[in-house]
């Protein structure tokens, strides 16, 4: 058994712990979460470019992560699980930095009628979009499941109009080319 997978058997535990509402909740969370918190910061230094509000962020972060870890379902890997979270704070803040509303979208959770061949599409582009670079994911998850705007995306990142389109042409071109 590796390094890896003993952290990952802890980590289980102690999300197991956390969500049989044990008496030391807190410092089962506090544990679960301290190995993350200097990731989680840089990750949304890296998002929004602004130190002083990042700090912020892995605050609004963690309360947003406690709230929700009772229900999370190991369906992703934890550290995963937490990046999209602090993804979407992050895009959260820069959209109200700039005074744009967000439009969000679940993809297969708020599907009412959904076929088999849908779902295979789906499970297959879930196959396919990890294996785009960071930026192809980010533009992609942007402007396909947030539903954003090029101008809109372009003041997210802070790339000119035409960065963004570009960035957006390259990476539908990648997708394209994963998908043959």
């Amino acid at each position: 058994m590796s390094l890896y997978d003993e952290y990952e058997i802890k980590e289980c535990n102690l999300i197991a712990g956390f969500q049989c509402n044990c008496r030391s909740k807190n410092e089962v969370f506090h544990r679960l979460m301290q190995p993350y918190l200097t990731l989680l910061y840089k990750r949304c230094v890296y998002k929004i470019k602004d130190r002083t509000a990042a700090e912020d962020l892995v605050q609004d972060i963690l309360i947003k992560v406690y709230k929700a870890l009772p229900t999370y379902r190991h369906d992703a890997l934890f550290k995963t699980w937490l990046y999209k979270i602090t993804d979407n704070v992050c895009y959260t803040f820069l959209s109200r930095k700039y005074n744009h509303n967000i439009i969000t979208l679940t993809v297969m959770d708020n599907l009412a009628v959904v076929n088999d061949r849908n779902v295979n599409l789906e499970i297959d582009f879930n196959k396919i979009i990890p294996r785009l670079s960071i930026n192809e994911q980010e533009i992609i998850n942007l402007r396909f499941y947030k539903d954003f705007s090029l101008n809109e995306i372009s003041n997210i990142l802070q790339i000119t109009i035409s960065a963004c389109k570009m960035r957006l042409y390259r990476a539908l071109q990648s997708l394209s080319i994963l998908i043959i």
